[in-house]
């Protein structure tokens, strides 16, 4: 007996006696299980496709295409465990419509179609997935790329799919184990130098599963670890002055002493300016450590049952450390005394380009630390049985939970440090402007305490995904297929907020600590200007740890400035009270920003393929309509408002009201959603498509929450504010359709194009007025649906070609993927629709580039990805804030140095691009971010 077959064979019967229970019995009738699938047409291969390399990978995605009933776009792993990308995020930027948000220049949220947040919808492996972010979103960078096989962007729904997503469905599936050929084995490691950093660290991955020598049973197992630090320098700013933008809060000026009195003499002294209001250096150094592993175990104890048990655990830990100093360019109220702008230049247009500040010149030095500590994990279990040719049910359970711990682990630690002067120049043709520092900071220097904040959001989401689905096969005529099944979805996302009760318990040199009762040593106490400051002691100051301050840019910034050491600062508010310390500094619960919010959503859905021929060209219909209710339950703590007093200054008496007590809501709503794939074959290799749907995307979670934040200091209309949650939320609904043109030409080649629309009936959004609220009129900000809604319409185009039939040897190795996306967004409301500004966060036009050559052993790969301008901010200080166009350069290449080693290298964004964005003008800089290169080389082996 085979020792092998023997062990394998008995680890399956225990992992699926308890799981498979009476339902042997009723498998007495089976056909083969190959022949049936419930992910619909495009799983229904003719063929068995090995994919190895890089042309091999294109024809698999291409034929997965080709075969799908609805518009589905997919990237397929080039080999057993590998992708060309460091993670899921920037494996699915290559794909048309599919643009990417960066997290110091690492991919992170994917926008698809220009549609991003809450309005898609991430599974795996067809299940839901828990996610550790706060809202809908989906982090990416969480999930390693080694251990995923195929990524699958269904850009229109069918009945069978998961609702929710107005923008997509994003399916990331994990190998089964019975696909291998046998005992598999392949691990790769690598070490990657971070050119901002200097530091090298290490990567690995492995995959290793085996089948049994009957080809029944498999075992898969997989694991990423990586490691690294990222550095990125940055530049911020806010508050362009405008005439068309008016004066005011939203808008501010640079004062200028003209005639050299000491002081600024009204309006006549504040212009306009190019030099910003606020200003903003900033090193942020964050090492992030990544750990992954799969296990699937797939078992067909007989020739009509298929069970599998699968799992995924994600660990994704950063620290997040910002170094930064500010500072402002005008009179503030926290500025210390009035500081004296002298040395005007003005430009063509009147404004200010070059200055001087001295007098009370003061630079703030921040610490921001924003770490993530999170999990992610997904178990599941799914069973098929194959009742006879024509029928088959298949039953699937999957539990998922993501995490993110922070009970207040967030700082935002600001000391005041005073200079004699600061020369700023933007006059001299750069992007930024000339910064110089009298003196330059250092860690000597002495600097008062000020602010000292400590937040921290934690959260838990729990998802239970149930199906039950069954698949019926006719044996001919004109109905081919009928998917119908019924699910269940419970999912439960809690969020604890933590923060610091007074953060600016130590400014001001004991004042607020005098307020408050607390008694204190004043014996470090010093003066500077309007304000009297702790000295913070010496010891507390970390010297600066980087250099070459924003390498690639021309302009002159601060020299390197030192940083805190957290604990001893903390250390030192302690000696002079500890009890404020911990009551005021140290993050504590707040009640009021916890809650939770529970969906179950009941499903049950039913499509129709229908295949025949029109003029003898064979047609397939998918008709399908998936009916839903959502039942929605919220609890968390508000400010009880039936508490509240209000005085003749309008303020209310006592603090009674500021006690939380409990609020809980519950409500359902249904939606009945239909949908229409209709495919025809012009040719074996022509293919239209048409698609329609009606589509939905549900509240974001902050909306759901039970919430009452009521402000009795700044009022609106004469009336104090109140924003307010609305737990009965519904959720949007649009229409959309797809038309395509798809020609398959070869097996790795094709083009094709495509126009969608989608036609959104209403927004969720902030609405605001007076509402009364426990017998006193506030006015009220609140989510409700807008009056008006939006259409997004756009066409995507894809041209991927391998040369390998058209050029000779050695030049027959070359090939091309291209694609291009225009998306335009109209709202429909008269006001937005005047302002003429699109979606936040859409770009109008987006392309990808890649260049690969396989030939000979040797693999390499050329990608370019670019974006058009997107809008940030529609309501920004000055003006709509833009991030500007961004491209980045990628590339990898590999050589098989046997059939089972290779070594590889890989490098991004190799031409160390700049990431910024401005005010209404782009000379008007507001952000400006480099993050460098990364280059890596690394060993692949496979037994």
């Amino acid at each position: 007996m085979n020792s092998t077959y023997f062990k394998t064979s008995r680890l399956a019967a225990c992992v699926s006696a308890g799981l498979v229970g009476v339902t042997l019995s009723y498998a007495a009738h089976a056909q083969d299980p190959q022949a049936q699938s419930d992910s619909g047409e495009s799983e229904q291969k003719v063929e068995k496709i090995q994919v190895s390399g890089i042309r091999s990978s294109i024809k698999e995605s291409l034929y997965l295409k080709q075969k799908a009933t609805s518009v589905v776009d997919l990237v397929v792993a080039d080999d057993i465990g590998k992708f060309p990308d460091e993670n899921l995020a920037e494996a699915l930027q290559r794909i048309p419509g599919i643009t990417i948000t960066r997290n110091g220049g690492e991919g992170q949220n994917i926008l698809i179609r220009g549609l991003g947040g809450g309005y898609n919808i991430t599974t795996l492996n067809g299940r839901k997935l828990a996610s550790e972010n706060a809202g809908r979103d989906f982090n990416f960078d969480t999930i390693a790329s080694e251990l995923v096989s195929v990524l699958q962007v269904y850009k229109s729904p069918e009945a069978r799919l998961i609702e929710g997503g107005i923008g997509a469905v994003v399916d990331i599936e994990t190998r089964k184990p019975l696909d291998l050929e046998g005992f598999t084995l392949s691990a790769s490691a690598k070490g990657i130098y971070e050119s901002r950093t200097e530091d090298v660290h290490p990567h690995a991955s492995f995959i290793v599963g085996d089948v049994s020598e009957d080809e029944t049973f498999g075992i898969l197992f997989s694991g990423a670890y990586s490691k690294k630090t990222l550095r990125a320098d940055t530049y911020s700013a806010a508050g362009f002055f405008d005439e068309e933008e008016g004066w005011g809060a939203d808008s501010a000026g640079v004062p200028v002493d003209m005639n050299g009195n000491g002081q600024i003499d009204g309006q006549e002294e504040i212009f306009a300016s190019k030099i910003p209001s606020y200003m903003y250096f900033a090193n942020a150094q964050d090492t992030r450590e990544r750990l992954g592993a799969t296990l699937a175990l797939q078992w067909r104890p007989l020739e009509n049952l298929d069970i599998n048990f699968d799992a995924l655990y994600s660990r994704y830990n950063t620290d997040g450390h910002h170094y930064q100093i500010g500072f402002v360019n005008y009179d503030e109220s926290w500025t210390p005394g009035t500081p004296v702008f002298t040395d005007a230049v003005f430009d063509d247009s009147g404004r200010v380009v070059s200055m001087k500040q001295t007098g009370n010149t003061m630079v703030e030095l921040l610490n921001l630390t924003n770490p993530r500590k999170t999990d992610t994990y997904q178990l599941a279990f799914n069973t098929q049985w194959f009742f006879n040719e024509q029928l088959s049910f298949e039953l699937d359970l999957a539990h998922s939970k993501a995490d993110n711990e922070n009970a207040g682990d967030n700082r935002f630690i600001v000391a005041r440090g005073f200079i004699d002067a600061i020369d700023i120049n933007h006059n001299t043709g750069n992007m930024l402007p000339d910064v110089v520092l009298q003196p330059g900071l250092t860690a000597e220097q002495p600097y008062g305490a000020h602010y000292s904040r400590n937040t921290g959001t934690g959260v838990e989401d729990k998802i239970n995904d149930f199906k039950l689905k069954g698949v019926y096969q006719p044996d001919n005529g004109l109905l081919s297929r009928v998917d119908f099944g019924v699910t269940y979805l419970d999912q439960s996302k809690t969020q604890l907020e933590y923060a610091s009760r007074n953060s600016s318990q130590f400014s001001n040199g004991g004042q607020y600590l005098e307020r408050d009762g607390y008694a204190y040593d004043d014996s470090s106490v010093f003066n500077a200007g309007d304000f009297n400051l702790f000295e913070i002691p010496k010891e507390v100051f970390v010297p600066a740890n980087f250099d070459n301050f924003l390498d690639g840019e021309p302009s002159r910034t601060p020299e390197p400035w030192p940083s805190f050491d957290y604990d001893r600062l903390l250390d030192f508010y302690r000696s002079i009270n500890a009890e404020a310390t911990d009551a005021s500094i140290v993050a504590s619960l707040n009640e009021s920003g916890t809650y939770e919010v529970q969906e179950r959503v009941t499903t049950g859905y039913i499509q129709f393929n229908l295949e025949d021929e029109i003029a003898e060209l064979p047609y397939l219909l998918n008709v399908g309509l998936r009916a839903s209710r959502t039942e929605v339950s919220s609890q968390g703590s508000v400010y009880d408002l039936t508490l509240i007093d209000l005085q003749e200054d309008g303020k209310p008496a006592g603090n009674a009201w500021r006690d939380p007590v409990p609020s809980s809501f519950s409500g359902d709503y249904s939606n009945v959603l239909p949908s229409l794939n209709f495919k025809l074959n012009l040719t074996d290799e022509l293919l239209y498509r048409f698609s329609v749907a009606k589509v939905i995307s549900r509240p974001s979670l902050g909306y759901l929450r039970p919430w009452l934040a009521p402000n009795f200091d700044t009022y609106r209309e004469g009336l104090p504010q109140l924003s307010m949650g609305k737990p009965g939320m519904e959720p949007e609904e649009a229409k959309q359709a797809d038309m395509t043109l798809e020609w398959y030409f070869e097996d790795s080649s094709s083009l094709s194009g495509g126009v969608f629309i989608k036609d959104i009936d209403s927004f969720i959004e902030y609405v605001e007025g007076p509402l009364e609220v426990e017998g006193i009129r506030y006015f009220a900000s609140y989510p409700g649906k807008s009056e008006f809604g939006a259409r997004i319409k756009g066409v995507e185009l894809a041209y991927q070609q391998s040369l390998q039939n058209w050029l000779p040897e050695p030049f027959n190795g070359l090939g091309f993927q291209l694609n291009y996306t225009y998306v335009d967004s109209n709202y429909e409301d008269p006001e937005l629709k005047a302002a003429g500004l699109p979606f936040q966060g859409m770009s109008k036009n987006s392309y990808n580039a890649v260049v690969y050559y396989e030939q000979y052993g040797f693999q390499a790969r050329i990608a370019y990805n670019w974006r058009s301008k997107f809008l940030s901010d529609p309501e920004a200080w000055g003006g709509p804030y833009w991030i500007s166009d961004y491209g980045q350069l990628d590339a990898s290449m590999s050589y098989d140095i046997t059939d089972k080693i290779s070594v590889f290298a890989e490098a991004t964004n190799l031409t160390n691009e700049r990431y910024w964005g401005y005010v209404k003008r782009e000379d008007q800089v507001s952000y400006l971010e480099r993050f460098g290169t990364q280059v890596a080389l690394g060993v692949r082996a496979s037994f």
